[in-house]
Protein backbone atom coordinates (compact mmCIF):
# COMPACT_ATOMS: atom_id res chain seq x y z
CA UNK A 1 0.00 0.00 0.00
CA UNK A 2 2.82 2.40 0.81
CA UNK A 3 4.54 1.61 -2.48
CA UNK A 4 1.34 2.38 -4.41
CA UNK A 5 1.29 5.83 -2.80
CA UNK A 6 4.94 6.33 -3.75
CA UNK A 7 4.17 5.31 -7.35
CA UNK A 8 1.23 7.74 -7.47
CA UNK A 9 3.30 10.63 -6.12
CA UNK A 10 6.15 9.83 -8.49
CA UNK A 11 3.74 9.78 -11.45
CA UNK A 12 2.34 13.15 -10.36
CA UNK A 13 5.86 14.57 -10.11
CA UNK A 14 6.55 13.37 -13.65
CA UNK A 15 3.37 14.93 -15.07
CA UNK A 16 3.69 18.37 -13.43
CA UNK A 17 6.54 19.71 -15.64
CA UNK A 18 4.65 18.63 -18.75
CA UNK A 19 1.47 20.37 -17.54
CA UNK A 20 3.39 23.55 -16.70
CA UNK A 21 5.10 23.56 -20.11
CA UNK A 22 1.84 23.09 -22.02
CA UNK A 23 0.06 25.78 -20.00
CA UNK A 24 2.97 28.20 -20.49
CA UNK A 25 2.84 27.64 -24.25
CA UNK A 26 -0.94 28.18 -24.37
CA UNK A 27 -0.72 31.39 -22.33
CA UNK A 28 2.17 32.66 -24.45
CA UNK A 29 0.29 32.13 -27.73
CA UNK A 30 -3.09 33.54 -26.70
CA UNK A 31 -4.21 37.05 -25.91
CA UNK A 32 -5.54 37.94 -22.51
CA UNK A 33 -9.33 37.49 -22.72
CA UNK A 34 -11.38 40.63 -22.36
CA UNK A 35 -15.07 39.95 -22.88
CA UNK A 36 -15.58 36.19 -22.99
CA UNK A 37 -16.34 35.28 -19.37
CA UNK A 38 -15.98 31.51 -19.76
CA UNK A 39 -12.66 31.75 -21.57
CA UNK A 40 -11.45 34.30 -18.99
CA UNK A 41 -12.06 31.77 -16.19
CA UNK A 42 -10.33 28.98 -18.11
CA UNK A 43 -7.45 31.31 -18.99
CA UNK A 44 -7.04 32.28 -15.33
CA UNK A 45 -6.56 28.63 -14.34
CA UNK A 46 -4.23 27.92 -17.25
CA UNK A 47 -2.25 31.01 -16.23
CA UNK A 48 -1.96 29.67 -12.68
CA UNK A 49 -0.80 26.25 -13.88
CA UNK A 50 1.77 28.00 -16.09
CA UNK A 51 3.22 29.57 -12.92
CA UNK A 52 2.80 33.09 -14.31
CA UNK A 53 2.91 35.18 -11.19
CA UNK A 54 4.12 38.65 -10.30
CA UNK A 55 5.75 40.54 -13.16
CA UNK A 56 5.64 37.48 -15.43
CA UNK A 57 1.85 37.76 -15.53
CA UNK A 58 0.25 39.22 -18.66
CA UNK A 59 -2.00 42.19 -17.93
CA UNK A 60 -5.29 42.92 -19.65
CA UNK A 61 -4.84 46.31 -21.40
CA UNK A 62 -8.59 46.98 -21.33
CA UNK A 63 -8.65 46.92 -17.53
CA UNK A 64 -5.78 49.44 -17.10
Amino acid sequence: MFFELIKFVWGLIQVLPILITICSAVVMMTDTPADDKLWAKVYKWIDRFALNIGKAKDRNPLLD
